[in-house]
């Protein structure tokens, strides 16, 4: 066999390769559209400076649910879940969460969790929204507006 057919034969396999993945990725993509996720269990709460800025930091349980009839399957290394961000209702970055979970599996009509999962947020931040919850007598968790960033093949996606 010659070097030119091993390169030819090599460069198709990559191109198909390609082509398989980036479908898998979309079909990931849409499906994560449907999950949801909620907060569970809050702990660890501490508070500490960084560089001259004073910032809250505790552990959340995080519950991934899978609403739709599908198994819902993220296991491909090219996909990673990055970091998921809390605003408030009024769009202002509440605080965010490096995770780096690279193998997510959730059974249709089901959910799992996803613990100890470390937030941190800007102190002032956290101050104003609380002193705002407090005036508003009808705030609720589902006030908070979570997204995720997903990391594949090294391009990151903004999920809602």
């Amino acid at each position: 066999m010659s070097v030119k057919k091993i390169v030819i034969g090599a460069g198709i396999l990559a191109v198909a390769g390609y082509f398989y993945l980036e479908q898998r990725v979309k079909k990931i993509i849409e499906q994560f559209e449907f999950v949801r996720i909620y907060p569970v269990a809050f702990k660890k709460l501490d508070a500490k400076w960084n560089d001259g800025k004073p910032f809250v930091s505790f552990h959340l349980d995080l519950k991934l649910v899978n609403p739709t009839a599908q198994h819902f399957s993220a296991q491909l290394t090219a996909v990673t879940l990055k970091r998921i961000l809390f605003y408030d209702k009024k769009n202002m970055l509440l605080g965010s969460a490096n995770v780096n979970v690279k193998a997510i599996n959730i059974a249709p009509n089901s959910s799992t969790i996803i613990p100890n999962v470390p937030i941190q947020m800007d102190l002032q931040t956290a101050i104003t929204n609380v002193l705002g919850a407090l005036n508003v007598s009808n705030f609720n968790s589902s006030d908070i507006r979570i997204e995720v960033i997903v990391s594949i093949l090294g391009t990151e996606h903004k999920i809602s």
